[in-house]
C-alpha cells in the first residue's frame, strides 16, 4: 500500500528517523496539533495539585481547580515570561510567579499584578490556556486552537470501555521514566506489533498471548498455533457478556486515532504477573473478584495502556529530540491500597519493567542500524499490519495542510 509517497508495506526511509527538519514538522503537525495523551487524573487527585509537562519545546502544566475540573495552561507568567511552576509535581491554591510574585488563581485569572498601577487591567493578563479533555480518567491535551473536534466522538466510544475500572479512584503506585536513544517512531512501531515477542519477551508472554496484539482476531482464518487463544477468547466473551464488560474490538474507526479490545490472559493468569495470582489485593471499580482479562488501549501518536481488574499500566511517549525519546510508565492501583499489605511494588512492576528494558534495547538497536549507512527500508510482515496502519496514519498527518 502506497500512501502519498510512503510505501506502508515497508519501513520508512532513513531520513524520517534522522532528519531534524522532519522532526520539527512532526512536532508542529502531530504533537502540537493533535490530541495527545499526557497524564491521568491520579496525577492530580486533589484541588491545587499540578503536574508539569513538555511536548517538544512547549512547556505546560495541568492543575485541578476548586471545582474538581482539570485545567491546563502554558507554564509561563504573563509578566516577564518566567516559568510559573517548578518541578514535575506539586500543589498550591495560588500560582505565584517566583520572579515578581504575580499571582493567579486555579482558573488562571490574574489576581495580583505586583508593581502595576491600581487601574491595571488584570482581566487581560490571565494565563494562556491549552485544550484539555479527560476520557475515563485519562488526560489528553491539544496545544493548538481550535482543537480537533473528534475528541467527543472518541470519548463517547471509549468511556464505556474504561468506566468499569473507575480510574479517577486510583493512585499512582509507581512511575518509571526511560530516555531511549532513538527516534520516537521506533518506540511506537515496536509497540504496534508482537511478532518480536516470542524471541524477546519471556516475562510478558507468561500473562499475555501474542495473539490479539496485531494478529489472531480473524475468527474465520484461525491458525493452528492460535486455536488455544481463540477457544479461550470465545469462552471469555460469554463471561464478559454476563459481567457487562465491553469487549468488541474497535480499531481506528472512521479514521480516528485509537484502538481498543479486551483480551483473555494466558496461563491461568489473573493479572500481569509471572504466576496465576493478583498483583494487588484491592480490586478496581466494581470488580468483586479477579477477572482474567485485560482491556488494551492504543492511541496515536504516543500511548498504549492495559487495564486489569487489580491495576492499570499506562505508557506515554514524549519525543525529546530526533534521537531521544522519553517513555513514561505508570502503575495505578486502588486509591486505598496499601503498599506492603495489598501489593508488593516489585511484583506489581516486574513484568513491564523487564519488557520496557527489552523494548528499549530493540528500539535503540534498530536506530543504530538505521544510522549505520547501510539501511534500506525493509518489508513488513502481515503480522505487522498495525505498524502499517500507524505509518499510514503518520503519513496522512504530514501530508495534510496545517490548519493552524
Amino acid at each position: 500500500m502506497s500512501s502519498g509517497g510512503i510505501d506502508t508495506n515497508f519501513t520508512l526511509p532513513s531520513r524520517y528517523y534522522t532528519s531534524k527538519e522532519i522532526f520539527q514538522q512532526e512536532l508542529e503537525q502531530i504533537f502540537y496539533s493533535k490530541w495527545i495523551y499526557v497524564a491521568c487524573e491520579a496525577d492530580i487527585p486533589n484541588p491545587g495539585d499540578y503536574v508539569a509537562l513538555k511536548l517538544g519545546t512547549k512547556s505546560f502544566f495541568l492543575q485541578r481547580n476548586e471545582h474538581g475540573d482539570v485545567k491546563g495552561f502554558y507554564n509561563v507568567c504573563r509578566h516577564r515570561g518566567h516559568e510559573l511552576v517548578q518541578g514535575e509535581k506539586g500543589s498550591c491554591r495560588r500560582l505565584i510567579c517566583p520572579y515578581h510574585n504575580w499571582t493567579y488563581n486555579l482558573e488562571g485569572k490574574l489576581m495580583v499584578a505586583r508593581g502595576m498601577n491600581p487601574d491595571f487591567p488584570n482581566e487581560d493578563f490571565g494565563l494562556n490556556p491549552i485544550n484539555v479533555a479527560v476520557i475515563g480518567g485519562l488526560i489528553y491535551v491539544c496545544l493548538s486552537s481550535p482543537a480537533p473536534t473528534d475528541i467527543e466522538e472518541v470519548r463517547s466510544m471509549l468511556e464505556p470501555y474504561l468506566a468499569p475500572y473507575e480510574l479517577p479512584k486510583t493512585k499512582i503506585a509507581c512511575q518509571k521514566d526511560i530516555i531511549e536513544a532513538c527516534n520516537w517512531k521506533l518506540v511506537i512501531e515496536n509497540n504496534r506489533e508482537c511478532l518480536h515477542c516470542s524471541s524477546n519477551h519471556p516475562e510478558l508472554l507468561v500473562p499475555l498471548y501474542s495473539s490479539g496484539f496485531g494478529k489472531g482476531l480473524d475468527k474465520d482464518n484461525i491458525q493452528p498455533d492460535e486455536r488455544r487463544f481463540q477457544e479461550k477468547l470465545q469462552e471469555k466473551e460469554r463471561e464478559w457478556e454476563n459481567l457487562g464488560l465491553p469487549f468488541e474490538l474497535i480499531e481506528f474507526p472512521d479514521g480516528l486515532w485509537f484502538r481498543t479490545v479486551r483480551l483473555p490472559l494466558a496461563n491461568q493468569c489473573i493479572s500481569h504477573t509471572l504466576k496465576p495470582e493478583d498483583a494487588c489485593k484491592k480490586l478496581l471499580g466494581n470488580f468483586s473478584r479477579p477477572e482474567g482479562s485485560g482491556l488494551s488501549l492504543w492511541t496515536h501518536p504516543n500511548s498504549w495502556n492495559h487495564f486489569l481488574s487489580d491495576h492499570i499500566v499506562t505508557f506515554a511517549v514524549f519525543p525529546l529530540s530526533v534521537d531521544k525519546t522519553l517513555v513514561r510508565t505508570k502503575w495505578l492501583v486502588a486509591a486505598d491500597a496499601v503498599e506492603g499489605v495489598d501489593y508488593d511494588l516489585e511484583k506489581l512492576t516486574y513484568v513491564w519493567s523487564k519488557t520496557n528494558a527489552q523494548d528499549q534495547s530493540l528500539a535503540e538497536g534498530a536506530y543504530r542500524g538505521i544510522c549505520s549507512g547501510g539501511y534500506m527500508p525493509g518489508p513488513l510482515a502481515d503480522e505487522e499490519y498495525l505498524v502499517k496502519q500507524f505509518l499510514s496514519w503518520y503519513n496522512d498527518q504530514l501530508t495534510q495542510t496545517p490548519v493552524h
